[in-house]
């Protein structure tokens, strides 16, 4: 009797470690296609055990190449290429005809799961989702990474941005579950609302909050924007003229002041939009006819922003766009809290942070590198810690009343570099537009706040 209840024992405990082991239904096969000179999705998010199927079918050579050579296969025009993921990461890839480790032709693999003893982090999959005015609804991801060890909850909200609710979209909320030892993506949607209004594509507003069960929420994720694309046509009249001569002044922490020139004679007003690095254009405000400046509020402190105007008129028609401008916000005046994305150098005096962009349309932060040794500098990576995009540094002048800025770059993708003197709340910004390639800076002019 005694060796019989050992025996259903066993087999108990080895059952409960396979149902342990095996945290979702089975494995999937993701498609990757080429398009162009373009990888479709340049994206994907996956689970361990996944398999990503790439296929080219244009006629032109391409192939596909990990960055740190774990896979890969031969040049041609028309092949299908598999590779199995057993481990979870980031793991980019790129055509080395056409492109290079995260730049130009170049994609990225996101790898979740695998064991964990912790609850995860909860995010949404990427920073922002679109969908077509007449797509009915809109499907939005959330993730669950970094563990998945009991059952979890968060609770999700959708609400107005530049979109309307009730007229564009409709707001919505609810609760996402996971059970214990499943690490899979869940998702809910957002009804978008069709009209026959000529309108700008507009944004709705995503956000995670109260997260349940130990789990904790991505804080670089914890917000996201759903954009709604207009798909109206205009129904006539001549479009006006573009406005030109755009110009940036940051006027406060939160505010940002914007002047052009007008050059139409039939416009119905102004149309203002902005964006973050890594984020997408979107609109933040409207102005009458013959306007030529404007105050943007509701920006975030310390953030580099670009910005573009165009002119409206009569039956719907726009105008071109202006040139972009660009401003940072004044910062706050409060300690340096170094974290994952901020750097606290110069005895913590200066916070740095970063936002980038590639060509391919991934978008995200630096991830802060701190050198013990030299507290004045710092580093940051963008798509691996063994791949150092940026150094950056921030020396005590004040012998020529200054402090100074240096950094350099390895890379030509978008990125902003945002650098705050906390005791201040003084700002320097420094931009690098996509596809050029980084050049050193040297600036012995940034901070006239000695001491």
């Amino acid at each position: 009797m005694r060796r019989s209840s050992t025996v259903l024992l066993g087999l108990a405990t080895l059952t409960c470690a396979l149902l342990a082991a095996t945290g979702r239904a089975g494995a999937a096969t993701v498609d990757v296609s080429i398009v162009g000179v373009d990888f479709s999705p340049s994206t994907v998010n996956i689970q361990v055990g996944d398999t990503v199927r790439w296929t080219n079918n244009t006629g032109t050579f391409h192939d596909v190449k990990a960055d740190d050579n774990s896979f890969g296969n031969s040049a041609g025009t028309s092949w299908t290429f598999t590779h199995t993921f057993t481990a979870p990461g980031s793991v980019g890839y790129y055509c080395s005809l056409h492109g290079f480790p995260g730049g130009g032709m170049s994609g990225t693999v996101m790898v979740e799961g695998g064991t964990s003893s912790t609850p995860g982090t909860l995010r949404f999959s990427q920073a922002s989702y679109s969908a077509n005015e007449n797509a009915g609804t809109a499907t939005i991801t959330v993730q669950r990474v970094d563990g998945d060890d009991g059952a979890v909850f968060v609770q999700y909200s959708a609400s107005a941005g530049t979109a309307a609710a009730g007229a564009d979209f409709t707001a919505t909320s609810g609760t996402l579950s996971w059970a214990g030892n499943d690490d899979s993506s869940k998702s809910f949607t957002v009804t978008v609302l069709n009209d026959a209004v000529v309108e700008p594509n507009e944004t709705v507003q995503l956000a995670l909050s109260n997260a349940a069960g130990g789990a904790t929420i991505d804080p670089t994720r914890q917000t996201a924007t759903l954009q709604i694309v207009d798909d109206d046509v205009p129904t006539g009249g001549n479009p006006p003229a573009a406005p030109t001569n755009l110009q940036a002044t940051a006027q406060s922490t939160t505010s940002v002041t914007l002047a052009w020139t007008d050059n139409a004679t039939n416009e119905t007003g102004f149309r203002i939009e902005a964006r973050t690095v890594d984020g997408p254009f979107a609109e933040v405000l409207t102005v009458g006819a013959n306007v030529t400046t404007a105050v943007v509020p509701g920006l975030t402190p310390s953030t580099f922003y670009l910005f573009r105007v165009r002119a409206s008129g009569s039956g719907g028609t726009f105008s071109g766009y202006s040139n972009e401008a660009s401003a940072t916000t004044d910062g706050v005046v409060a300690a340096c809290v170094a974290g994952t994305e901020t750097l606290c150098v110069n005895n913590g005096r200066f916070r740095t942070e970063v936002a980038w962009r590639t060509g391919a349309g991934a978008t995200g932060r630096g991830q802060a590198v701190v050198i013990p040794t030299a507290p004045a500098s710092g580093l940051f990576f963008f798509f691996g810690s063994d791949n150092i995009e940026l150094l950056v540094k921030v020396l005590n002048a004040c012998v020529f009343d200054r402090y100074w800025v240096f950094y350099s770059a390895t890379t030509n993708v978008e990125f902003a570099l945002t650098v705050t003197d906390t005791q201040t709340g003084k700002v320097k910004s420094y931009f690098n537009p996509l596809n050029r390639a980084a050049p050193p800076v040297q600036d012995t002019d940034a901070f006239a706040t000695c001491p």
